[in-house]
């Protein structure tokens, strides 16, 4: 990737930050845990029955009173999980020869499951030559709920269900208040072991306050090396309106319609405690940005064209069709911890390595009128114990734009943290976050005030450019008070930030800017993965449009070491690497 690679200062930080945990990660021990000689061992024994015993919520309990009963079904909307929901992610079937070694991974599989709080698969014998495997789960609480508040009173509500009536379907959907334009909607839609199999459908509906999109998939990802192929299938439509910040006028929206649909299916060859990954890629996309900016004004509900040229001529549209091969390395075992990304919550943290790349040639067929081909690639690396850990991850792609050493739409975004846990109620988190673009096609600019990606307490700020760097120190006390039903925390945060100007419209290279602010935080019940936090964040240097920010969202951490941010993610070329490889 020639252009990224040339990048700025704190790319190539986060490119050695990489290198060094990877380093680090091929020299540490993956090996498996020691087996605990007082248990049952299972080692070539035959697998002759498996019993599941699914429980609800650990608030609910093994034997719920009716008041119980009562917050499972009315409050939390909670139905126990139906057992083939289970059964669908155990990767391990009758007549398998069992291993003590494999039991701790089909455990974690189950586990990783959004419905599921926690899960242990253990061998027991059958009275005879073979073992049963018993599995127990736990559910989590599945109710979603969220909303907002500003001065003019309600402006978003969203409720949902993890996991209704126990089948594994998760449906969310979320209103906000559209001002002077239509409301927003949205419907968010997974079902969990489609088939009775470990596959994943979703499906996404919006109708934003201008435009909107709608994407559906089906994958089967790689969850654990006891699998042999994975594969995806899915495709978006957006009809959307990508906005523009300018520091001294007004916002500006520019249109993008874009069709996107990807397949791809991978096979696991392995060598030792390595694995090898290869198979087929297909990509297709049909892009149509506008070349005109437009002002969305609060008054007549109508947009009405800006007073800049910046867009004319400036993006092409374009239809691609390729094919290619989609290959990975993977070396990694898991680790369990607690208190990292949730308060006493376990999770599962990744050590070893993981590689996966795509390799695609444009092709003149399907109406193509660009025919440049597609490079990607994802990394994870990660290292440490559960009391100190470092992790990696950077997904990056680019198209040849010629011959020679021209290429374009390079985009690359990636993460490196480090946990530090001093004692066992109190957990130090530091993270940087780069995400950035280069030559774009499609409408692009990251924002510092982007309330997921940007520096908390700068929402709104009319700070943008092409790349972007957030480093995050946190320090949280996990046990700062406990409930009956929940657990109760505190974090002292300070955000830090800057962007570099780059080549996309109305970029600008800043000094950094900081905020530092305090949380409280809650988990229902105590040893809940999810998260509910109530940040307030003060900025402590120029140009942010309030001197206090409030924010109350729940969240779950623990399943994804580094989600793309949500502003960068749409300029992506749709290679389905992330999602046939199943990432940490």
């Amino acid at each position: 990737m020639p252009s990224i690679l040339r990048g700025d200062r704190a790319f190539r930080a986060l490119v050695a930050g990489a290198l060094t945990a990877v380093a680090i990660g091929a020299a540490g021990s993956l090996g498996a845990q020691s087996p605990d000689s007082t248990r049952f061992h299972c080692d070539g024994k035959t697998v002759t029955g498996i019993d599941v015993e699914s429980q609800p919520p650990a608030i609910v309990g093994r034997d719920p009173s009716a008041i119980r009963r009562f917050m499972q079904h009315v409050l939390f909307q909670s139905g126990t999980t139906h057992e083939s929901r289970i059964r669908a992610f155990l990767l391990a079937r009758i007549d398998q020869r069992c291993s003590d070694d494999w039991l701790p991974e089909l455990a974690r599989v189950v586990r990783a499951e959004p419905y599921i709080a926690s899960a242990t698969v253990t061998a027991v014998s059958d009275g005879a030559d073979g073992v049963r495997l018993k599995v127990e789960t736990v559910d989590e609480v599945p109710v979603i709920i969220g909303g907002g508040v500003t001065k003019g009173g309600l402006s978003n509500v969203k409720y949902g269900n993890s996991n209704i009536g126990g089948t594994g379907l998760l449906a969310a959907g979320q209103w906000r208040d559209g001002r002077a334009f239509r409301d927003g909607l949205s419907l968010s839609m997974r079902q969990f072991g489609l088939g009775g199999g470990p596959v994943v459908a979703e499906l996404d509906a919006r109708r934003e306050p201008i435009g909107g999109s709608f994407s559906a998939d089906v994958t089967r990802p790689f969850l654990s090396d006891l699998e042999h192929i994975a594969w995806y299938v899915g495709g978006a439509h957006e009809d959307a309106y990508r906005p523009f910040v300018r520091p001294a006028a007004a916002n500006l929206l520019v249109s993008v319609r874009r069709d996107v649909w990807a397949t791809g299916a991978v096979a696991r060859f392995s060598w030792r405690s390595a694995g090898f990954l290869i198979g087929p890629v297909v990509t297709y996309e049909h892009a149509r940005p506008g070349n005109e900016g437009f002002i969305a004004s609060d008054s007549g509900g109508q947009l009405l064209l800006g007073d800049s040229t910046t867009f004319k001529n400036r993006y092409t549209p374009y239809q691609t069709f390729r094919g290619g091969l989609a290959a990975g390395f993977r070396w990694i075992d898991y680790m369990r911890v607690s208190g990292f990304d949730a308060l006493l919550g376990e999770q599962d943290v990744a050590r070893g390595i993981q590689l996966a790349g795509t390799v695609e040639r444009g092709l003149g067929i399907a109406g193509a009128t660009d025919q440049t081909s597609l490079v990607s690639l994802n990394l994870y690396s990660g290292v440490g114990t559960p009391r100190s850990f470092i992790g990696v991850a950077m997904r990056g792609e680019e198209l040849p734009a010629g011959g020679g050493d021209s290429w374009s739409a390079g985009v690359l975004s990636g993460r490196s943290a480090w946990y530090f846990k001093p004692s066992a109620g109190a957990t130090f988190v530091v993270s940087a976050e780069f995400s950035g673009g280069w030559r774009e096609r499609l409408p692009l600019q990251l924002s510092l005030g982007d309330p997921a990606s940007g520096i908390r307490g700068y929402n709104g700020a009319a700070i943008a450019g092409g790349r972007r760097m957030v480093v995050r120190l946190e320090e949280r006390q996990n046990r700062f008070a406990t409930g009956k039903y929940s657990q109760w925390g505190i974090a002292f945060f300070t955000d830090i930030g800057k962007t570099w100007a780059g080549d996309v419209p109305f970029g600008q290279t800043t000094v950094a800017r900081a905020s530092v602010g305090v949380s409280l935080l809650a988990a229902v019940p105590q040893t809940s993965r999810r998260m509910l936090r109530a940040d307030l964040a003060v900025p402590v240097t120029g140009n942010a449009p309030k001197k206090l920010v409030f924010r109350v969202y729940a969240a779950d951490m623990t399943r994804l070491f580094w989600r793309d941010p949500s502003d960068l993610a749409p300029v992506r070329a749709g290679a389905p690497t992330t999602a046939i490889f199943g990432w940490p």
